[in-house]
């Protein structure tokens, strides 16, 4: 059992690294220069997780990176507390608006008819940016942890905008599997 558990673990650290290379996550310059100390590629949906934990105010300056996507869609990011996928979740989402900026904001997801409206999350959230580029978005922001806990569910997604509103991700596929969790603390 030990073997089984052993090769499980070197081919799991084996795969991340190779994805992660092939989808520059280490190597990856932001326009802004900022560097981050971890990042993980997420499974699906052409998304990588950068971050960097400050364990002695317990805040986290992450970069959530979602390719491959046209400007005309939106993006999420999210925490789930409380739960392990969609409800419950705490996101950080970025589209690009009518007058063509692109707008980032949080959303906290009590329902899954959910519009993404502009809301208050569980936690703080002090800095939150985007920025798009390459079929690539990009959502900066800074989020104070809840206490005594570095690990959590997360979920990510994107969709289409009509006008001003956010529809609703596929119901299929990735859109189904884009979620896991996240140790900000350990880099897992």
């Amino acid at each position: 059992m030990d073997k089984l558990l052993t090769t499980l673990l070197f081919t799991s650290i084996l795969f991340s690294t190779t994805y992660a290379q092939n989808h520059n996550c280490s190597s990856f310059a932001f326009r802004n220069n900022q560097i981050f100390a971890t990042c993980i590629p997420l499974p699906v949906l052409n998304s990588v997780l950068h971050w960097t934990y400050y364990p002695n105010n317990h805040t986290v300056d992450l970069a959530y990176r979602h390719g491959g996507v046209p400007n005309t869609d939106w993006v999420a990011w999210g925490l789930n507390i409380d739960g392990t996928m969609m409800i419950g979740s705490q996101c950080l989402v970025a589209f690009r608006n009518s007058s063509g900026e692109i707008h980032a904001y949080t959303s906290p997801v009590s329902s899954y008819s959910t519009q993404l409206s502009e809301g208050a999350l569980s936690f703080n959230v002090p800095r939150i940016g985007a920025e798009y580029s390459n079929n690539e978005f990009i959502i900066f922001a800074t989020l104070e942890l809840p206490a005594g806990r570095t690990s959590f569910s997360q979920a990510w997604q994107n969709g289409g905008v009509s006008g001003q509103v956010l529809t609703a991700h596929a119901q299929f596929g990735d859109n189904l599997r884009s979620f896991g969790s996240v140790d900000f603390a350990n880099g897992l």
